[in-house]
């Protein structure tokens, strides 16, 4: 990584890209600001996540996290309104719901609307466990804002570079890229019993709310769902994606964490400073992303966690707390899914393994 941050050839290589994703970030917080989103950080991770090189690909990413978050969120609020809001209920819908949003989005097209269906039900049960009715309600209507204010600004910051500067760099084939994802047919075992096994483990999630926030319920459910979702092809192999994922996501929070840290205490709640060293952070964690590493995860994760912390609702409110927050539910999440996972491995090799014959 720190060869990769270090070169200049690769920063003018990936300079444009990082530009549109660093203002796509700063367009979000202007929007969710004006429309009366309540989680800001949220619509900036939004800016980011969904802006990429192609516009079809921004508007692909867009719209489907947007759908996925609507119905998500409708469904949780369905849940919480017309059946009981107890940890048993929460966790049985949890159990469900996260086997099967996670088992579309490995084998499905549109596997971003399926994810996020899967994330926001997770986020709206989880949080109906601490919190009354109206604010469920309330923020499971921010959530949409978010999605909607940050989808949004990466779709007009792209416009505004197609009708700019990416036509004299890349000619016009960047509005037209191919966005079609490969649906494989039928029923796929190996992934149905690896969604089943995070749909287990988010189901224990709710069982521990009397001892756990909101906030690292939420954020273990959103790390077992983010580093569960892995290529088809990585299941039936020797490889070990989850574990790689699991690695870097850890990673990259805990060097956002530090970071965002050292920003509080150098920026000392000055605004245009916060800014400029969000911005700093902003770009040198897409700059890794846009690596094609296998580390490449890490700097989305690194970027992710400075803008939980240094884009709070009100900069008053700047302080290194959320970042710590979102450490310790993804450490939960982790906690959880390690041992189960092994345990299921286990089990697979015991009936792999051939009869003894007693001859």
């Amino acid at each position: 990584m720190a060869r990769e941050l270090g070169s200049r050839a690769r920063w003018r290589q990936r300079g444009l890209d990082e530009m549109e994703a660093l203002l796509s970030v700063l367009l979000a917080i202007v929007i969710a600001h004006a429309i009366g989103a309540t989680n800001i950080g949220w619509a900036a991770f939004t800016g980011f996540m969904v802006m990429r090189t192609q516009l079809a690909e921004t508007l692909s990413r867009g719209v489907l996290r947007l759908l996925g978050t609507a119905v998500g969120a409708a469904m949780g609020w369905a849940l919480i309104t017309r059946m009981a809001d107890t940890p048993v209920v929460v966790a049985l819908a949890l159990l469900f719901m996260g086997t099967v949003t996670l088992y579309a989005a490995i084998t499905r097209r549109h596997s971003h609307a399926w994810l996020f269906t899967g994330l926001t039900f997770a986020m709206v049960a989880l949080d109906s466990l601490k919190q009354p009715q109206m604010a469920v309600h309330a923020f499971a209507l921010t959530r949409v804002l978010e999605v909607a204010a940050g989808t949004s600004a990466g779709i007009l910051v792209n416009l505004a570079s197609a009708w700019t500067v990416r036509p004299r760099i890349q000619g016009a084939q960047h509005l037209f890229a191919d966005t079609v994802e490969n649906a494989p047919p039928g029923w796929q075992k190996a992934a149905a019993a690896h969604a089943l096994l995070a749909g287990g483990v988010l189901g224990v999630l709710p069982l521990l709310s009397p001892l756990l926030g909101a906030s690292t319920l939420v954020q273990a459910a959103i790390t077992i769902m983010a580093v569960m979702t892995v290529p088809l092809l990585s299941l039936d192999g020797e490889g070990n994606a989850v574990g790689t994922r699991i690695a870097h996501r850890f990673a990259g929070c805990a060097l956002g964490a530090l970071a965002a840290a050292g920003a509080l205490v150098v920026s000392h709640h000055h605004l245009p400073l916060a800014v400029a060293l969000l911005c700093l952070g902003v770009w040198a964690g897409r700059h890794i992303e846009n690596s094609g590493k296998s580390f490449a995860y890490i700097g989305t994760q690194f970027a992710v966690v400075l803008l939980v912390v240094v884009v709070p609702d009100d900069i008053h409110q700047l302080a290194s707390a959320p970042g710590w927050a979102r450490l310790g539910g993804i450490v939960l999440g982790i906690a959880l899914l390690v041992p189960a996972r092994e345990a299921a491995k286990r089990l697979g090799r015991r009936r792999r393994q051939p009869a003894v014959s007693d001859s």
